[in-house]
């Protein structure tokens, strides 16, 4: 114990340097974790802001009201290109959700898988998906595919 005056005469520059850059690898690190923190809210933000913009376009324009429409002769009245054009944002914009869900946490991918299952069990978007599924990331194909089989698959009692 006696050797710590002798001890700190002799390192002290050492000790001052090694709390130096603790201290700066301390301040690194809260300074990255806040930035992605930052960086998360603002990708779920502007995800919000496509999301609503997409949404009041399906509102704004009438002749896309049958997109949500649980029963529809598409026989007697063939998907149009303005619906299919829509459609295919549409899933332009839930790959984007399902990237932000997977790749960093930014929403919950069961409640998209809900979103997802429950949007394609229409009849317009589920002919458009069956059609353009071909040309679709493929990780997202399988995840839409996997909750869609769920989500029709009959539940046991």
């Amino acid at each position: 114990m006696g050797n710590w005056p002798a001890f700190l005469e002799t390192n002290w520059f050492n000790l001052v340097q090694s709390v130096g850059i603790i201290a700066g690898l301390i301040f690194t690190a809260v300074t990255i974790r806040r930035d992605s923190k930052s960086h998360r809210m603002t990708a779920l933000l502007a995800l919000e802001e496509q999301h609503r913009e997409l949404w009041s376009e399906l509102h704004r324009r009438p002749e896309l009201a049958r997109i949500l429409a649980g029963k529809v002769d598409l026989v007697a009245s063939p998907i149009t290109t303005a619906e299919t054009e829509f459609l295919n944002t549409v899933f332009v914009h839930f790959c984007t959700g399902w990237r932000l869900a997977k790749e960093h946490k930014i929403l919950s991918t069961e409640d998209l898988a809900r979103d997802i299952s429950e949007f394609l069990s229409r009849p317009i978007p589920q002919q458009v998906w069956q059609q353009s599924r071909s040309t679709r990331e493929k990780r997202f194909v399988a995840f839409v595919e996997g909750h869609r089989a769920k989500a029709t698959r009959p539940k046991s009692d």
